[in-house]
């Protein structure tokens, strides 16, 4: 009894080693607002499908390792669906000013007006006519 038991988890971890890997996210989504906590679960299970069936190549290539493949193709479905994907507050792209959760910095003030009083009149134009 006990060999036949060996025999089988034998046989189940060989099985395990020949089968496809299956990838789960490795990043964090937020529900959207407005988003029910059941609605969140079955969006995440959509787009864990989605993304598994992205990987139709199983070797790494010039779009990265299979975990970022994964990744990308689930934060697009989430977002696409309307949930939130954390960013840090120092990420920014080559574009633009540094952005938080979707947000542009705002641009610092201008300077202000050197002291004193303006002149009365406009300085008279001296360029040739």
């Amino acid at each position: 009894m006990k060999r036949r038991a060996l025999a089988f988890g034998a046989l189940l971890l060989l099985s395990a080693c020949g089968s496809t890997p299956v990838y789960g996210p490795g990043v964090l989504v937020l529900p959207g607002t407005g988003k029910s906590f059941d609605q969140f679960r079955s969006d995440e299970h959509d787009c864990c499908g989605y993304a598994q069936s992205q990987l139709t190549d199983q070797e790494e290539d010039s779009a990265g390792p299979l975990q970022q493949r994964y990744d990308r193709a689930f934060l697009q479905c989430m977002y696409a669906k309307g949930h939130k994907i954390p960013v840090s507050r120092s990420y920014s792209d080559s574009t633009g000013p540094a952005q938080s959760a979707g947000v542009t910095a705002r641009p610092p003030p201008p300077p202000p007006p050197p002291p004193g009083q303006p002149p009365t009149e406009a300085p008279t134009d001296h360029r040739a006519k």
